[in-house]
């Protein structure tokens, strides 16, 4: 079973950041007097792979309360959560741009760097304290959680190189812009580059749904629940005499 706590890309920018403010350009005189051409700006993209932290210390009612945990039969039985993984994805970004004075104290400014690093910044699996380690349906259980790091693994490998490019279709975008302050030039800069990041968090999450769902199935449910002899029997919260009816 997955968690998706899916943090908003706009959160993990370590440069300059978009500050939503109305910004202009010159009037139409000024413009008129166009920037000269500049060389186009470098891109540094890395992908980011958080290293797999393992939490056996939460009990199967924790699990069930972890915040962001998506919905899926597999991994529990008779609704008990067993194992659970958790993933934090986004991107970190950072710009840097040359400033050209002109006569009339405007500036020509031109996109000098770009540098975004995308990918899984935690990733958490975590099995129920109740299945001793050693037991066949804690490697199960364990087994299924595994899966999901797989899936994440392989659509980040797949991803990088479409992101890597939709990075440098921005790129080509970018033209110098005569500006009355470098405020309003990074801004302008800042916002361009913010749309595309969010479109590919949206894209990429959609995408790692319809996939964590395919791990998640019914099948995968029933197979872990009777697997090992049905020996999670053996583990599970016993029901409450007090609530049970009579009569």
């Amino acid at each position: 079973m997955t968690a998706h706590r899916l943090s908003p890309c706009w959160l993990f920018r370590s440069g300059v950041c978009a500050v939503l403010l109305g910004w202009s350009l010159l009037p139409t005189s000024a413009v008129a007097q166009s920037c000269p051409p500049s060389a186009r700006a470098s891109l540094s993209f890395e992908v980011a792979l958080a290293p797999i932290e393992r939490n056996d210390g939460l009990s199967i009612a924790q699990l069930a309360r972890q915040p962001g945990r998506a919905p899926g039969p597999a991994g529990s039985a008779r609704g008990h959560v067993l194992g659970l993984t958790q993933a934090r994805y986004g991107e970190q970004s950072q710009i840097s741009a040359q400033f050209q004075p002109m006569s009339d104290g405007s500036f020509c400014a031109s996109l000098k760097t770009m540098t975004v690093s995308f990918g899984f910044q935690q990733r958490v699996v975590l099995v129920a304290r109740e299945l001793p380690t050693a037991s066949c349906i804690f490697r199960e259980v364990l087994e299924h959680e595994m899966k999901h790091i797989a899936v994440d693994e392989a659509l980040l490998r797949e991803a990088a190189p479409q992101i890597r490019r939709r990075l440098e279709e921005t790129l080509a975008q970018f033209e110098p812009v005569r500006v009355r302050g470098e405020n309003q030039a990074m801004q302008a800069f800042r916002r361009r580059l913010d749309a595309t990041m969010r479109a590919i968090m949206q894209e990429f999450g959609r995408e790692r749904d319809q996939r964590q769902a395919q791990v998640d199935t019914a099948e995968e449910y029933e197979r872990v629940s009777k697997s090992c002899g049905g020996e999670v029997r053996d583990y599970l919260p016993k029901p409450n005499p007090t609530n049970r009816r009579t009569g």
